[in-house]
Order: structure tokens, then C-alpha cells, then sequence
């Protein structure tokens, strides 16, 4: 039953195909539109090719957050690497708990909305309206619940890179903590 379950956990190799898929779509998707900023230069060189740039920027940025999610996802509940593998990775590369991917997909989520919003404010002619601080208020919200979720216990603390890089690897973490 045990090697049954243990199995399954190759499940995660099509999420993890699926997130770096996507992320190549964004990479495809960011570069032509980095492309059409060039054609803007000669048309229409006023907003629209800061605008395109952003829109780029926008897509790029989340195509490279999409990498490291899905070299998580692989890494940190697929694959098992002995300690020597395991140092010579870089540590965005290594996940070792639910608790640290939920703070990963926590902050992805934060670093597209900032982006987004800049975005918008880029493309803007005219003054904001009041409704548009929904943007801004729900990315410091976001922002404090990952606080509040990486101060609790059994998550560890935000920023602390030292006992990341001393744990032992998930399979063999011992559950003291419970």
C-alpha cells in the first residue's frame, strides 16, 4: 500500500511539465510583445511603446516566476536528491515543505500584481480613478497575510536562509514539530 502511494507522488512530475510548459509560453508570449515595442518606436513612440515594455515585462517576469515554481514542484516533492545534489543546487531551486511552496506561490502571486498594476498605470492617459487603489490595497493584503502565514508556527521565519539551507531533505525530516 505504502509503495502504491509512494507512486503517486509522480503525479507531480505532470504539474511540474505543465508549469515550465506554461512558462515557455510566456516567455514566447513576453518576447513578441517586446517585439511590437520595437514597431511602436517608429509609429507611435509616445505611451505605447512604455506600455508594450511593461506588457513585456509583465509576461517575462511571470514566465521566470513559472520556472522557479515548477523547479520546485519537481525538486521539492519529486525527486530525491542525496545531500551532495542538494547543496549544489541554488536555493530558489529547492523547496522543502508545503508550508515553503504556499509562501513561494504567495509571493508570485504578489510580484505579478505589482507588475500588473505598473502596467496599467503605464498604459493610463488620463488620472486613476478612486477604484483603482483595489490593485495596490489587495497587494498589501497579500503581502500581510504571507507575513502573518510565514510567522506562524511550523512555516518558518520570512527571510530566514540559514535553516533553509541546514534542513535535512523532506523524506527524512523528522516531525518534531507536531
Amino acid at each position: 500500500m505504502i509503495n502504491i502511494l509512494l507512486k503517486l507522488r509522480f503525479v507531480m512530475a505532470l504539474a511540474s511539465i505543465g508549469v515550465i510548459a506554461a512558462a515557455g509560453l510566456m516567455f514566447w508570449e513576453g518576447l513578441l510583445t517586446l517585439w511590437h515595442a520595437f514597431a511602436y518606436v517608429r509609429t507611435d513612440p509616445d505611451l505605447a511603446v512604455i506600455a508594450a515594455v511593461m506588457r513585456a515585462t509583465d509576461k517575462l517576469l511571470f514566465a521566470i516566476v513559472l520556472v522557479i515554481f515548477g523547479c520546485a514542484i519537481a525538486l521539492g516533492f519529486l525527486v530525491d536528491l542525496s545531500p551532495e545534489q542538494r547543496a549544489a543546487l541554488p536555493d530558489w531551486m529547492v523547496i522543502d515543505s508545503v508550508a515553503e511552496l504556499k509562501n513561494l506561490f504567495i509571493q508570485m502571486i504578489i510580484l505579478y500584481l505589482v507588475v500588473h498594476f505598473a502596467t496599467l498605470v503605464a498604459e493610463t492617459d488620463q488620472m486613476l480613478q478612486w477604484n483603482a487603489l483595489v490593485l495596490p490595497m489587495s497587494i498589501l493584503l497579500l503581502a500581510g497575510a504571507m507575513r502573518l502565514i510565514a510567522d506562524a508556527p511550523g512555516h518558518g521565519h520570512h527571510g530566514d536562509h540559514a535553516s533553509v539551507q541546514n534542513k535535512p531533505p523532506a523524506s527524512n525530516a523528522s516531525t518534531d514539530d507536531a
